[in-house]
């Protein structure tokens, strides 16, 4: 009796779930654990059929192996919380059906789900790896090999005409560096951890646009800023934050409308004690409604007017999902565009280090 208390106190007090059917496959114990993860009642269970939580193929397999030596199974299995919510688990299940005091199957399920979304993350990052480096190796060859055909041409020019063909080379290089730094960008936002400083918004964004002014015709678009911050400290990555201000305030000066006479960006912002709210409005190009639920996946191009890699906006997205942050945008077939986003504050708390 000693050693069934032991047994049971560590049962209890597992994280994993151990359950006991009967002949009918009916469960008739289930372990406390199973409140910890589903938040539900181990007595709301009994009684039910334990296939009912499974597929109707997992069922035929198990059932089957279950009749082979030996008498066990080995599986994967996935439970719905939420609707939103997949928990991943092991499972041990043992047939017991002959045993003169179980008689049933005892299950043991362990949770993996920590296990399985890093196998998940590792595999997508591998593979959006694989597409980045084909990627830039296909579009970096085309400034670099323009350049070097120009400096030929160049050496060989007349006087009056190098400056023109230093001017072409010039532009090419700037393409490249461009690449390069989109490159810079996508490496870093996966590769380094978190960071928690004080941000000045007014100052990153004056500095930014500065860098951009002259950029794509960026003289010519008149920048209107309001900010509203109430005296509240903003804290978050600044190197994050600056990646995401860079990348749209370059779409909007790229995606100028270039037959609009008053070509602007409108930037509204808010600080409050839980977030940073950030508006920038453009009268731009706009974008095809069809393109819209697109323009956050790799390598996507909305229009030929493009000059990217097509990583701008993706890393936009990714950068302000790993800030805990949201991003929605608004837009309109030649009228124009407007990203509203929202990052957490970490005035009060620390952020999680990945």
């Amino acid at each position: 009796m000693e050693n069934e208390g032991m047994f049971q106190e560590v049962v209890e007090n597992s994280d994993d779930i151990i359950i006991v059917t009967d002949k009918e496959f009916r469960i008739r114990y289930i372990s406390s654990s199973v409140h910890k993860i589903f938040d539900v009642a181990p007595v709301s269970l009994l009684g039910r059929n334990i296939f009912d939580y499974v597929t109707r193929d997992k069922e035929e397999s198990w059932k089957a192996c279950l009749n082979e030596t030996p008498h066990s199974v080995v599986d994967e299995v996935e439970l719905t919380v939420q609707r939103d919510q997949t928990i991943y688990f092991d499972v041990h299940v043992s047939n017991l059906l002959d045993h003169f005091k179980v008689q049933g199957l005892v299950l043991k399920l362990h949770n993996i789900t920590d296990q399985k979304h890093k196998e998940e993350e590792l595999l997508r990052s591998n593979q959006q790896l694989d597409q980045v480096i084909y990627k830039t190796t296909h579009d970096l060859k085309a400034p670099l090999m323009s350049a070097l055909g120009l400096v030929s041409i160049a050496e060989n020019a007349p006087a009056e005409e190098k400056d023109q063909y230093i001017g072409l080379i010039k532009k090419s290089l700037l393409k490249l560096d461009s690449y390069l730094e989109e490159m810079n960008n996508f490496f870093r936002n996966e590769k380094l951890a978190l960071q928690r400083e004080k941000i000045n918004l007014a100052e990153l964004l004056a500095d930014e646009l500065e860098n951009l002014k002259n950029l794509h015709n960026g003289n010519r678009v008149k920048v209107l800023l309001q900010a509203d911050d109430d005296g509240v400290e903003w804290y978050s990555d600044l190197i994050r934050v600056k990646t995401v201000i860079t990348n749209i305030f370059s779409n909007a000066i790229k995606y100028q409308d270039l037959q609009k006479q008053n070509p602007f960006i409108k930037i509204a912002t808010h600080v409050d004690q839980d977030f940073c709210d950030i508006r920038i409005e453009d009268n731009g190009i706009g974008i095809d409604p069809e393109y819209k639920e697109k323009i956050f996946d790799l390598f996507f191009r909305a229009t030929d007017q493009s000059q990217g890699t097509g990583l701008g906006l993706f890393i936009v997205k990714d950068t302000i999902d790993r800030l805990k942050g949201s991003i929605e945008v608004r837009s309109k077939k030649g009228e124009g565009t407007t990203f509203q986003i929202r990052i957490p504050n970490q005035l009060q708390q620390s952020i999680e280090v990945e």
